[in-house]
């Protein structure tokens, strides 16, 4: 199991919505760092309000005690605001939430909602699986829950450093109960008090003389409702696997032929359009074509004497020429005005001031040779047939495309008409196939209701079966059952004296790996009933309770190593001020032994100061990520660093110190 992320939105110390993401794919461990009251307790007690709602470790602050209402509500007399964040409070905000997404094999989330009213709240707990679709709610989701994690295992997996010495000093009663849970022990209280619970009953319910009868009209009663229930049942089956079936294969012929028609229709009439389109943009490009021939050189392609005349007059009088020849321009004026005829006068005079070589008025560009040559061979080669012939062939082609889709428009408005009748029948069929799953739906009501009717009077009629006469088999029931509550005994102190063993070993190898040399205590034993004895090097038992804060604290995380390493199950492990009251030498230790290796996924809340012991360098090849934690007075804000920074921080920190 391993967190993915967890969301926090206005609880505690969170304003808004904060996300811490764990990637963990290579390394272990995750860091978030905080002063005190910048939100690394929140953070902690958000994971045990999401996982358990709110439990009884959370309701002690301090040294009072407070009840569930008054934890999330707020308490002035106590000074206590509630799970709401302040400043949200302020701003009129009305929901504080928190989100676990949990990688288990398959992906889920934990999300417990509070919504407060004036003075009153509601509580929504729902599991939600990878796609977001609600899986169970409430107490079905607390059990889910429960059975993956469960809150007594809880105490060896979310804790404060500075605290979690008193694991030692828990009461036998509290310790053996914390365990026997760990270990999974309670299956075989369980099985006492089911096996006492039906002993009470079988004695509770010894018969009368006039039984028989009631036994009787019972008996007539369950055939009557067995009869009743097989009715049911064939007439459901007929109801549903025939009748429902039925409609439902007609629906989806009809809405088969419907898609399969409009699909004919909108591919064909989707491909001619497409057709037409292509046919439209090749005439406007040929018309364009034929335009610029018209404007151009349309007589000389449709004259080749024409054609072949002017270019000889090209090469022979304008190419390769520097100015037009004197003589050139007097027999094309002659030419011009023959050609013209009438009074020529003005002509003549208007030609000689543009053309006359020495004008000063005037420059004539257009007259130049060079240009009357580049000008005849800028003229593109054009075979006139053939572009009228493409001309000719795209407008037959156009004609028959509009004809094309003309007439694919008229066989699908035709076709239309003709599947009126489809659609009228598809609605029928709707309606019908509606009617028909209210029918099932209330032969499935009726027949769950005469289930439950036969399971009651089945049970009543179980009963009312033991009758005086059979008093001696009653006997050797109850007889069984005691030897049940017996061997049930029996086989939990075996068990219980086979883990106490193989527990009690592991716990010494990490007392051994943790505890400094010189440390007078050598070794942990847990007596038949998980109490802790703790015995020095000579085999002398020694007081548990007169150790150090630091000493307490190694033994107590030697156990929730073991326990967790025994347990055989990759529980995140979050803890807050990780090196508690310990002294340089056995912090070295747990930083170097215990975290690398406590889970899969472990996420440690230090304080800046800590970060001054040279074991989180050792620590800094294990560390996937680093959080730090800012408040601002009533909101905690986030900030992810790169693990290279952590040296960085943590010679900033000594050089504060110092």
């Amino acid at each position: 199991m391993k967190f993915r992320s967890i969301t926090i939105e206005n609880v505690f110390s969170y304003y808004g919505e904060t996300t811490f993401n764990f990637d963990n794919e290579k390394e272990t461990i995750t860091l978030i760092i905080g002063e005190n009251g910048f939100g690394k307790t929140s953070f902690i007690n958000s994971i045990k309000l999401a996982l358990y709602g709110v439990s009884k470790d959370l309701l002690q602050i301090g040294s009072q005690s407070l009840t569930k209402s008054e934890f999330i509500l707020g308490s002035k007399e106590k000074n206590f605001s509630g799970i709401l964040n302040r400043k949200a409070k302020l701003e009129g905000m009305q929901v504080a939430k928190v989100a676990i997404e949990i990688d288990d094999d398959d992906r889920f989330t934990i999300e417990r909602t509070f919504t407060f009213g004036e003075a009153t709240y509601s509580e929504d707990l729902v599991l939600l699986d990878g796609t977001g679709k609600v899986i169970a709610k409430d107490s079905e989701a607390q059990d889910i829950i429960n059975s993956k994690l469960s809150p007594t295992m809880a105490s060896f997996f979310f804790f404060d450093g500075e605290k979690v010495q008193t694991i030692a000093d828990f009461s036998h009663k509290e310790f053996t109960k914390m365990l026997e849970d760990v270990l999974e022990l309670d299956i075989y209280d369980q099985m006492i008090k089911d096996a006492e619970s039906i002993i009470r009953k079988i004695t509770k319910n010894e018969l009368n003389s006039n039984i028989q009868k009631e036994v009787e009209e019972r008996y007539k009663q369950l055939e009557a409702l067995k009869t009743e229930i097989a009715k049911t049942e064939e007439r459901l089956k007929y109801e549903k696997n025939s009748v429902l079936k039925e409609l439902q294969a007609s629906f989806k012929q009809v809405e088969k032929r419907l898609k399969k028609l409009k699909s004919k229709f909108d591919e064909a009439l989707t491909q001619t359009v497409q057709e037409q389109s292509k046919l439209q943009e090749e005439k406007r490009r040929l018309t364009q074509t034929l335009k610029q021939v018209t404007l151009v050189q349309l007589p000389l392609l449709l004259n080749e004497r024409l054609a072949k005349k002017v270019k000889e007059d090209i090469d022979k009088n304008y190419r390769g020429k520097l100015q037009i020849a004197p003589e050139l321009l007097l027999q094309k004026k002659a030419q011009l005005l023959e050609l013209l005829g009438g009074d020529r006068a003005n002509v003549a005079n208007a030609f000689d001031k543009v053309f006359a070589p020495t004008s000063k008025e005037q420059s004539v560009t257009f007259a130049d040779p060079y240009h009357i040559e580049k000008q005849y061979d800028s003229l593109p080669k054009i075979d006139l047939d053939k572009l009228l012939k493409q001309l000719s062939q795209n407008r037959a082609l156009l004609i028959k495309t509009e004809e094309k889709l003309y007439s694919l428009e008229a066989q699908k408005e035709n076709e239309l008409k003709d599947a009126e009748v489809d659609r009228v029948l598809e609605k029928e069929l709707l309606k019908k196939i509606g009617h028909q799953e209210a029918v099932c739906e209330a032969l499935e009501e009726k027949l769950s209701q005469l289930m439950s009717q036969y399971k009651t009077l089945n049970s009543e009629y179980a009963k009312l079966t033991i009758t005086e006469h059979k008093y001696a088999l009653t006997q050797k029931k109850i007889e069984a059952l005691k030897g049940v509550i017996e061997v049930s005994k029996q086989m939990k102190e075996k068990i219980k004296r086979d883990k106490r063993l193989s527990l009690e070993k592991s716990i010494n190898e990490k007392f051994t790996r943790l505890k400094k040399e010189e440390y007078e205590a050598d070794s942990i034993k847990l007596d038949e009933n998980f109490n802790i004895n703790l015995y020095d090097k000579s085999g002398h038992p020694m007081d548990i309770l007169s150790s150090s804060s630091g000493q307490k604290q190694m033994i107590a995380t030697a156990l929730i190593w073991a326990i967790s390493e025994y347990i055989s199950e990759e529980i995140p492990m979050v803890i807050d001020t990780p090196l508690g009251r310990l002294d340089e030498r056995n912090q070295a230790r747990i930083l170097t032994e215990f975290y690398p290796n406590a889970s899969r996924q472990v996420i440690i809340l230090p304080t800046p100061s800590e970060l001054r012991h040279e074991g989180f360098r050792e620590l800094k090849e294990h560390i996937e990520k680093i959080y730090l934690l800012s408040n601002t007075g009533s909101a905690t804000t986030l900030k992810e660093l790169p693990v290279e920074s952590l040296d960085h921080i943590t010679n900033r920190t000594k050089e504060l110190s110092q």
